[in-house]
């Protein structure tokens, strides 16, 4: 084939190649920003979503008469700028077959209807409530009224917090990301995340005082929704064995002073023979990205907590460490620390040899080191 037309035929399909490509990208690009328009943006919006591929059955004619009527006088009650509040057994009655005509409720422009809204779809299933909850964390429509001589200034996002912290059988640790403290609109959304995030990991329990919510550490470490943890607990028991933890939680007085705390939530660690004792490994970037070395009293502070073996089944206990006594952190600017544990040497061969690193949540997400600011 003579050179010239070589040249030819390849430069025909090199312009075809590109044509392809460019159609293909044509041809994708509307599915994906289809995809895009119609994914939900938001939490509040995901929790429609959700609701709306998993529907209740048809509530039938009686139950839709009072349902109907609860949204009326829901609407009644907003107008006099009042509260609304179902009579309980109705509503526990009506439960999340309500959820479809009541959670609309939620899209009024009036904040009135959209804080009772919140009250009566906890009433008719809390645990179902929970995700619409959560999207309405950021709603901030004011609501002022007058109860027994207290004026009473609050917003739907309280409302919900609220709602939200009545159900859940512990003291919530909500941690803001460290470019957003002391911006409250950025606190929120922290909040919201953590909230969307966790909801999934959390038993519902039985009590005296009624049902509320408990945090499932193992279904939270492995990310396997609470109410199918069970059937892997039964299924796969190899896996469960050992599952140790050190959680990271600041001091409320100084993000210098940390206490971690150490749990294991599979079977119990053996105590080694003699004084032999795991290795905690410290790493300290400052803010010009090196890692400070530190000082003879992280030494002391080691060598003082202990941690033999460090953590117990179905038991935790914590140890602490000020940064601020540890290292030299007297230049302005981030600070983040990692920490890693180093079972004994006798352990090494066993599956409690595993070494484990720190688990904290920074207000995004899990990460395996722990940011603080130093000014």
């Amino acid at each position: 084939m003579p050179r010239s037309w070589l040249v030819l035929l390849v430069a025909v399909v090199t312009a075809g190649c590109v044509l392809s490509c460019r159609r293909s990208q044509q041809d994708t690009s509307p599915r994906q920003d289809y995809r895009q328009e119609n994914a939900p943006r938001d939490y509040l919006e995901q929790a429609f979503f959700e609701l709306s591929k998993n529907l209740p059955p048809p509530a039938g004619h009686e139950a839709e008469e009072k349902i109907q009527r609860i949204a009326s006088d829901l609407r009644k009650n907003a107008s006099q700028k009042k509260l609304y509040a179902a009579e309980q057994t109705e509503a526990s009655k009506l439960g999340y077959r309500a959820f479809p005509a009541i959670a609309s409720l939620l899209r009024d422009p009036d904040p009135w209807v959209r804080a009772s809204t919140i009250a009566v779809l906890s009433q008719l299933d809390r645990k179902r409530s929970n995700p619409f909850l959560v999207g309405m964390l950021l709603d901030e429509g004011r609501i002022q009224y007058s109860d027994d001589d207290e004026f009473i200034d609050t917003t739907v996002s309280h409302g919900a917090a609220s709602l939200l912290a009545c159900a859940f059988d512990l003291g919530l640790s909500f941690d803001t990301p460290l470019d957003a403290i002391g911006q409250p609109q950025a606190e929120e959304r922290a909040k919201q995340r953590w909230w969307a995030y966790h909801l999934p990991y959390f038993d519902w329990v039985d009590t005296t005082s009624g049902s509320e919510c408990r945090l499932n550490y193992q279904a939270l470490y492995f990310h396997i929704p609470a109410d199918e943890l069970a059937e892997h607990l039964k299924s796969e028991p190899e896996r469960f064995k050992y599952i140790p933890v050190v959680w990271l939680q600041p001091s409320q007085y100084s993000r210098l002073h940390l206490n971690l705390v150490f749990e294991n939530w599979g079977t119990q660690m053996p105590v080694p023979e003699g004084p032999e004792r795991g290795t905690h490994v410290f790493r300290l970037i400052g803010p010009n990205g090196r890692e400070i070395p530190a000082t003879p009293k992280l030494n002391e502070i080691v060598k003082g907590a202990v941690i033999n073996p460090p953590v117990y089944t179905w038991n935790a206990y914590s140890w602490d460490i000020d940064l601020g006594a540890a290292y030299n952190v007297s230049h302005p600017g981030r600070y983040r620390v990692y920490y890693k544990y180093l079972p004994p040497n006798s352990l090494q061969n066993t599956i409690y040899g595993q070494p484990f690193e720190l688990r904290f949540w920074n207000g995004r997400e899990y990460v395996n080191y722990y940011d603080f600011l130093v000014k």
